[in-house]
């Protein structure tokens, strides 16, 4: 029986480049892209033996980083568990077959000439550049983030630790209090 590995990621972009660098890496089989409720989450899931696999997981989650959610690698997988992921992200849905195949039988007129079928003529319309003014009114300032310093250029988010402020030290250095 084969070994079942899923990857989940943030993103379809970022879910494509991890199944190119693992089928890349490993001997792997590209089982299925499914797209999870919610968060854009991509999960990637992928066959083949169990070294593989377990090799072509840890690939794929240096390979993303940030955008990794979680992963799982099935060494010998219950029946009816690779049955679960069957929602491929490509696919589309395919219209329902005409419920009377008989085709209807042409109707002609003697009077009126045959007419062939021709391929249809398509005409290419170019789209047309976008321009925008510059308007003093709408370029806006960078918006600061950080709640300590206000200053533009910190990484740190409200909410997220003080050590992240790029001013942290000046802030809160105990020889600055008086």
């Amino acid at each position: 029986m084969e070994t079942l590995g899923y990857i989940e990621v943030t993103g379809l972009s970022t879910a494509l480049v991890v199944a190119d660098k693992m089928l890349k890496t490993a001997a792997v089989e590209l089982s299925a892209l499914e797209n999870t409720k919610g968060g854009g989450w991509i999960t990637v899931v992928i066959k083949g033996d169990v070294a593989a696999v377990s090799v072509a997981i840890e690939i794929g989650k240096e390979a993303v980083g940030d955008a990794f959610v979680s992963s799982a690698v099935l060494a010998n997988p219950a029946p009816g568990i690779d049955g679960l992921s069957q929602g491929d992200l490509f696919t589309t849905p395919q219209p329902d077959p005409d419920p009377d195949p008989t085709p209807a039988a042409p109707v002609t007129d003697a009077a009126e000439p045959s007419v062939t079928s021709a391929a249809p003529q398509v005409e290419v319309i170019q789209p047309k550049p976008v321009v925008h003014q510059a308007d003093d009114a709408a370029v806006k300032k960078p918006q600061a983030t950080c709640n300590l310093c206000g200053d533009p250029a910190c990484p740190r988010k409200l909410g997220e630790p003080r050590k992240k402020c790029i001013h942290y030290r000046e802030l809160f250095n105990q020889d600055h209090k008086k």
